[in-house]
């Protein structure tokens, strides 16, 4: 960390991820700097938009020097003289206590300003999607006899389109088209990702509108675009974390869940989840990826419990599993495709015909390349049998595993061992996804052994084993809700 005689301010709002990736971009260099939460500090609010005449965050200031917001600060780390003069003042001048806003805590009001609403800086791809809204290029496509999508052009109308409305090259436009395909704004029609922008009339895009969808988080996003997909896949953990904290049972098995909905934080959390549409799950490594679906799996069945209530029958679970969705990185996911898709390695469920990805779906690119059976003991269902909610970093996720799994080994609803009858009691889950733990039965207890920790339990069980005269049985899934009363 530089020592440094100044100081370094950002304007923040919560949940915005520009904020979040200036801040990031500070800590990665080593400069510290004052966070000022702009929506709790009504003097700020006002002072802060007299100042930089925005109410765009964040804002950003060494020392008196107004950098602006990300955009400029990225800008500025990148060029080497201008980045080096804003780290000698700060190291060589102190702030002048008067000429900026730092206010104390005891100042704070959850109070909420309509007029003086900051939010997040926007991005400039936005605008030319929403002049390619109003361009008259776009129409219906028919994909069969039976369906059609709204919203499309062809790559070279899109191109022409372009190079006319801005006067510029061909080249340009390409890279334009590039830059709103990699930002989810539209997708390519074709069964194949591509990655690049095709100049081809016989090449579809559409808008990613999800004004028609069903999925919780469907509606307008914020018209920003965190290229880090895991800083929003941590932004959403950790205030999964805390709405959770808040709202749940010591044991972490029982929600309140009405509390939740009437929380500033769900509300927040809702917001938030909308920036999972755009958000580019692609560039996550394996570790990542699995940190950030079972998040969301967990997140999508609070989600859907708190504003639908929690399934009542066999029927209405299926539904639930099947329909309940979010929009990820341009496309929509179910509990089953994130749990059987993505996690699973693309395998068909315990009530599946088939996998959840057909060979032309570009969701499969997204599937984990093997499955690890510890997310059998991280994912949530809302069910009064399911392991305790718990959220995961893609840092730590492989010890995080190891550590839920052997909470979950511990319990009798996951494991009990008759020794004196040589029979093994084991949760359905090791039933219902037994290809995940081994080829047979014995190999799913071995493999419950090599994790299970509790001594005595791992003993009895090696016993039983090694006896080669055993009988399982599996533990009754209960499947009400762990909704509190």
């Amino acid at each position: 960390m530089l020592e440094v005689r100044g100081r370094v301010l950002v304007y923040t709002i919560v949940s915005c991820p520009h904020c979040l990736a200036a801040k990031k971009t500070l800590k990665d260099l080593g400069v510290p700097f004052i966070d000022v939460p702009v929506e709790r500090f009504p003097a700020v609010r006002s002072w802060l938009q007299e100042k930089t005449g925005k109410t765009s965050v964040p804002q950003i200031f060494f020392n008196e020097t107004y950098v602006g917001g990300n955009d400029n600060l990225q800008k500025i780390v990148k060029d080497e003289e201008e980045w080096g003069k804003l780290i000698a003042d700060i190291q060589t001048n102190e702030a002048k206590e008067d000429a900026l806003i730092i206010p104390h805590p005891s100042e704070a009001t959850d109070r909420n300003d309509a007029e003086m609403k900051f939010v997040c800086e926007s991005d400039p791809a936005a605008l030319t999607v929403e002049e390619l809204r109003a361009s008259g290029i776009l129409r219906d496509h028919r994909n069969s006899f039976f369906s059609s999508t709204k919203n499309v052009c062809s790559g070279q109308e899109f191109i022409t389109w372009l190079m006319k409305e801005k006067n510029i090259n061909e080249e340009e436009a390409m890279k334009t088209g590039l830059e709103l395909l990699e930002k989810k704004y539209i997708r390519s029609m074709q069964d194949v990702n591509h990655t690049t922008f095709l100049n081809d009339p016989k090449v579809f895009y559409s808008l990613n509108d999800s004004s028609e969808s069903t999925a919780l988080n469907a509606g307008p996003t914020q018209n920003y675009v965190l290229d880090n997909a895991a800083q929003l896949s941590e932004t959403l953990r950790k205030l999964l974390l805390q709405l959770t904290t808040n709202h749940i049972s010591e044991d972490s098995k029982v929600i309140n869940y009405k509390e939740l909905k009437d929380s500033e934080g769900f509300k927040e959390y809702v917001k938030l989840s909308q920036e999972l549409q755009r958000v580019p799950v692609e560039k996550l490594d394996q570790d990542g990826r699995k940190a950030f679906f079972i998040n969301v799996y967990n997140a999508l069945v609070i989600h859907s419990t708190v504003e639908n209530g929690p399934p009542s029958n066999w029927l209405s679970r299926i539904k639930f599993f099947d329909k309940t969705s979010y929009i990820i990185g341009g496309h929509s996911y179910s509990l089953n495709d994130i749990e059987n898709g993505v996690l699973r390695a693309n395998k068909r469920g315990p009530v599946q015909l088939f996998p959840p990805f057909g060979k032309s779906d570009p969701r499969r690119v997204i599937c984990l390349i093997q499955v690890d059976p510890r997310i059998h003991f991280a994912l949530n269902c809302g069910a009064r049998s399911c392991p305790p909610i718990k959220t995961f970093s893609a840092e730590n996720i492989n010890e995080e595993l190891q550590v839920a799994t052997q909470a979950y080994l511990e319990t009798d609803e996951a494991l009990w061992v008759d020794e004196e009858h040589s029979i093994v009691h084991l949760s359905s889950l090791l039933r219902w996804y037994s290809s995940d733990f081994g080829d047979n039965t014995e190999d799913v207890l071995m493999w419950v052994f090599r994790n299970v920790a509790v001594p005595k339990k791992k003993e009895a069980l090696g016993k039983v084993i090694n006896s080669k005269k055993y009988k399982v049985t599996y533990i009754s899934y209960d499947w009400s809700t762990n909704a509190s009363e």
